[in-house]
């Protein structure tokens, strides 16, 4: 009996396994239809149209251009490598500068300036440099990007607080009616793979945006003036995110009324992949044909950068005698000359042509008349007559007269006496026009004593004769 119950319990414990294995395994199973999949290998993944620049006709124009690490900016000089060797095919050089108060006489050797993203704002005196630069015709290119910042924390709460180039940038860009809006660009409808990357295919007329017909920005701000260029703009679905909205008066770029001043709301285009996508660069090559082509006016706004050429002519006038002190002082003047790379050649006769350095005094000019009248400067027998000054005293004071054509530039350092002379010539070096007024053709600086000042005419210390009266005749008395 105790076996059957044991059967029973081994047959109920097998059972359902039979079962399980009748029920799912009958016999071989239909042939299934094969499931019909993609030809995953015969597809193609899309790819963006990539374009290289054409480097055939590129232009020798050299210059040198500034780039601004002075102000916090938020970029490394690796992100903007395509610029740099866009500069570098035309013969550019780029130069960093980091310390502000170098700014205005490093920009009198500069072909353009270039801050990006920058973080900290720019000063009066620095926005006044660039502003004298650009009318000397200079240009300047700005970059904003969405999304560059550094955090700052408040002092309170210690809570981060992101910090944009927003408010630097417009402390500068104010000057030419410019703002940078703090905001970003979208479209959701079309884009270049993602919803801030944004496309722009309608273009000011402008050397920038010649031979373009799409540019794509990654994370810019928008641009807006009230008298520039919009250089950038795009499709009614290129929102902004302050609104949501589409602004026709504001673009991916500006330029300035009067074309010195560029200022792009992005510059992820510069680096690479992105600078090969769509026409960007085709762009980058405009931008450097851009910065390298301006050139400044030669004035004595430059000065001591006044020669075009290495070597400077230097020409003495006949009446001035070449003492022991006039070849030191002329010794000086090679040395300053050296350190700015000029080399002086001394010649006999007064140059046609070339860079020229004239030296000479007051009472003979008639190698230098020309320049004189070009310069609207008249000497008479004690004042210096200027259209720009009015008439100052000669005595004392020294003139610089500079003309520059396409025959060359002539400086003419004139004065009145052999010591004034050998002190103008000082000023030949840096900041030598700190005791002149100046204007872009004409300067008179102090270079000595000016006894004009002085009357030694005795007529107010004569003494007036005070009558005297007649002695008394002695008395005739009858002693005798």
């Amino acid at each position: 009996m105790k076996r059957q119950y044991f059967y029973i319990a081994i047959l109920a414990l097998l059972l359902p396994t039979l079962l399980r294995g009748l029920w799912f395994y009958r016999g071989t199973p239909p042939q299934r239809p094969e499931i019909v999949t993609p030809d995953y290998a015969s597809f193609t993944r899309p790819e963006v149209a990539i374009n290289t620049p054409d480097l055939d006709d590129v232009q020798q124009l050299g210059g040198t251009v500034l780039v601004d690490v002075a102000h916090s900016n938020q970029f490394a000089l690796s992100e903007i490598d395509s610029l740099t060797s866009a500069i570098q095919a035309r013969g550019g050089n780029f130069k960093t500068i980091s310390d502000i108060t170098l700014l205005e006489n490093e920009l009198k050797t500069a072909s353009a300036y270039i801050t990006i993203s920058p973080s900290l704002a720019f000063s009066e005196s620095e926005v006044q440099s660039l502003k004298n630069f650009t009318e000397r015709g200079g240009r300047i290119l700005v970059f904003v990007d969405a999304t560059r910042y550094y955090l700052g924390f408040d002092y309170i709460s210690d809570n981060p607080i992101p910090y944009g180039d927003v408010n630097a940038a417009n402390s500068l860009l104010k000057q030419w009616d410019i703002s940078v809006n703090n905001d970003y660009l979208y479209n959701t409808e079309r884009n270049e793979g993602n919803f801030r990357n944004v496309l722009f295919d309608d273009f000011g007329k402008n050397e920038l945006t010649f031979g373009l017909s799409e540019v794509a920005l990654y994370g810019a701000r928008s641009v807006e003036s009230g008298s520039g260029m919009i250089l950038l703009q795009g499709p009614a679905t290129n929102l902004s995110s302050i609104d949501d909205a589409h602004d026709p008066n504001a673009g991916g770029a500006i330029l300035s009324e009067d074309e010195s001043v560029a200022v792009f709301g992005d510059f992820t285009f510069l680096s690479q992949p992105y600078s090969a996508y769509t026409d960007n660069a085709a762009l980058i090559q405009n931008l450097a044909d851009f910065i390298l082509s301006s050139q400044q006016t030669a004035s004595l706004d430059v000065f001591p950068y006044l020669f075009k050429q290495q070597t400077v002519k230097v020409f003495i006038l006949p009446d001035v005698r070449k003492t022991a002190n006039l070849v030191s002082a002329m010794g000086n003047l090679q040395a300053n000359m050296r350190s700015l790379n000029y080399t002086l050649e001394f010649v006999d006769t007064m140059p046609t042509s070339g860079d020229v350095l004239v030296i000479g005094s007051f009472d003979e000019t008639t190698d230098v008349d020309i320049h004189l009248k070009k310069a609207d400067v008249e000497l008479e027998k004690n004042l210096i007559s200027t259209v720009q000054f009015g008439e100052i005293n000669r005595s004392g004071n020294g003139l610089l007269i500079f003309n520059s054509d396409q025959k060359g530039s002539t400086l003419i350092l004139l004065a009145g006496t052999p010591d004034d002379i050998i002190t103008l010539i000082g000023v030949m070096g840096y900041s030598g026009l700190n005791t002149c007024i100046t204007s872009p053709q004409v300067a008179v600086c102090s270079v000595g004593y000016d006894d004009s000042s002085y009357d030694y005419s005795d007529d107010t210390s004569s003494e007036t004769e005070q009558p005297t009266e007649p002695e008394p005749e002695p008395e005739a008395t009858p002693s005798g």
